[in-house]
């Protein structure tokens, strides 16, 4: 993990944004992803003091297979949302995303003062569900029909970890 820069979005990133497999879950399907809304989304984040963007490089040979993203940082509560997506589709189910949300979780309460951290997804996301899981988030809540799904409704399922909570 390092944090994204400009340069880092690729043809194989855009691509990503435009794959309905996977962005099927995220909130950037509503609208067109191009290289030029991609460097301003990550110029952005970074322009911001409360909120941290990083990607997720294989260590070996160090491709760029998604992203993890913490904040915006509620200073007062000294809590903050996690956000992932892993876009390249031969890395689902190899536990990426789960060693990303550990790496990111610890950095969040021992670098940023963190003292709580909230995930939520769409409940048919069992995928992300399980890789925060792993990590020693628990759900914490159920809001039913929350968002729509393509035709139909969709519960979301929200996580939260405290620095007690998270394994290993």
């Amino acid at each position: 993990m390092r944090e994204l820069e400009a340069s880092d979005c690729s043809p194989d990133y855009v691509a990503w944004l435009a794959e309905p497999e996977i962005n099927r879950y995220l909130e950037t399907r509503h609208s067109v992803q191009d290289e030029q809304s991609i460097v301003a989304f990550i110029e952005a984040v970074r322009a911001r003091d409360n909120e941290f963007l990083f990607g997720m490089f294989v260590r070996d040979g160090g491709r760029h297979i998604g992203n993890i993203k913490v904040g915006p940082i509620q200073p007062y509560h000294r809590l903050a949302d996690v956000s992932l997506f892993v876009g390249a589709c031969d890395c689902w189910g190899m536990g990426f995303a789960a060693e990303a949300i550990a790496a990111l979780s610890r950095y969040a309460f021992d670098e940023l003062g963190v003292l709580k951290l909230s995930a939520s997804m769409y409940a048919p996301n069992l995928g992300s569900k399980h890789s925060f899981l792993k990590v020693g988030y628990r759900e914490e809540g159920l809001r039913r029909s929350h968002y729509r799904l393509g035709q139909v409704r969709s519960d979301l399922i929200e996580l939260g970890l405290l620095p007690t909570d998270l394994e290993g």
